[in-house]
């Protein structure tokens, strides 16, 4: 059985819509239990007619700001935050997945439930679409810290790899450095150290540096970046995508032949925006710490908060922290 807390406080769109993904994800795995954190009022008449015991409700008073300090989250023990984090770190839950706060969810798990041994700071990690159907980049860290040494992208290239390998199924997954150049001596201090760090220590199919313009082209299966660097370009792809989405619609729109042009070439855009789809890849996950923590985006709705669930699920049923220990221990 496999145990998640759920943070159904903080979303855009609220409970009932993030209810609805627990729901559909609850009739399709049957192997599952959930402990459903929020407003007792709002989530009992969501859940009245499914079996006691397949969930828990744990009333929880308030959200938590996007931006929290250390000792304002130790102080907002009532938040639902605090409390699905704590039902990880006390051993009830196997994973916790929130729509909320990502600074509330990245400082929470990091002081309740620290670093695993040997992991220098944690980082939060995405799957990106990219150029090849059903084929995922991943990149590490994409908005955690602000600033990472060489030992911390060292570290995220070991946990990258792990991710893909457990998570996504790649055998050997390529590895590289996000830099402004694909030369061995380019890019800050850090960059050149930790290309080094993993060059000198034989780091399984270590591919050397990379480019932006490059990342999602379907050949990298991980890509190490520090929390600056890499929310940067988690923005800057965002941004592009969207505009790419309006540009097109509006092509189309243009006149009577761009319509009916539009008809001849709709599958192969249903294809692309399927590829696209960044909901189904069910958010962010916060390597490095001892638990199973996922950041599903404040926006989810019941799709996109199931495959987050999903998300949550597989890597608890991979016991992946377990593998992080494991190779942090040699």
């Amino acid at each position: 059985m496999i145990r998640i807390a759920v943070d159904l406080m903080g979303s855009d769109l609220g409970c009932q819509e993030l209810s609805k993904g627990v729901l559909d994800f609850m009739k399709n795995n049957q192997d599952t239990f959930f402990y459903l954190v929020g407003d007792l009022k709002e989530i009992e008449p969501l859940f009245q007619n499914v079996d006691k015991a397949r969930f828990e409700i744990i009333s929880a008073e308030k959200t938590l700001p996007m931006e929290v300090k250390p000792l304002d989250f130790l102080r907002a023990k009532t938040s639902s935050q605090y409390i699905a984090i704590m039902l990880v770190k006390e051993g009830k839950a196997d994973a916790v997945l929130s729509a909320g706060s990502t600074g509330g969810l990245v400082t929470g798990a990091s002081l309740l439930l620290r670093n695993i041994n040997g992991v220098s700071r944690g980082g939060l990690v995405a799957p990106f679409p990219t150029a090849m159907f059903n084929k995922a980049t991943v990149i590490l860290d994409i908005g955690a810290n602000n600033s990472n040494t060489a030992e911390d992208l060292y570290g995220y290239a070991k946990m990258g790899r792990i991710y893909s390998q457990k998570i996504l199924n790649v055998d050997n997954p390529s590895t590289y450095i996000l830099s402004n150049g694909t030369e061995e001596g380019k890019g800050t201090d850090e960059i050149v150290e930790a290309y080094h760090l993993l060059k000198d220590r034989q780091f399984d199919n270590f591919k050397g540096n990379t480019e932006a313009r490059n990342v999602l082209d379907g050949n990298h299966d991980v890509v190490v970046t520090s929390g600056f660097s890499g929310n940067v370009l988690l923005k800057a792809v965002e941004g592009t995508a969207s505009m790419m989405n309006q540009m097109i619609k509006s092509a189309f729109k243009t006149n009577l032949s761009t319509k009916i042009g539009y008809l001849f070439a709709r599958k192969g855009f249903k294809n692309m925006k399927a590829t696209m789809d960044y909901r189904k890849y069910g958010g962010a996950i916060f390597l490095g710490v001892n638990g199973v923590v996922v950041k599903a985006h404040g926006n989810s709705n019941a799709y996109a908060f199931y495959y987050g669930i999903d998300v949550a699920y597989r890597m608890a049923k991979s016991n992946i922290v377990g593998e992080i220990k494991k190779e942090f221990s040699k």
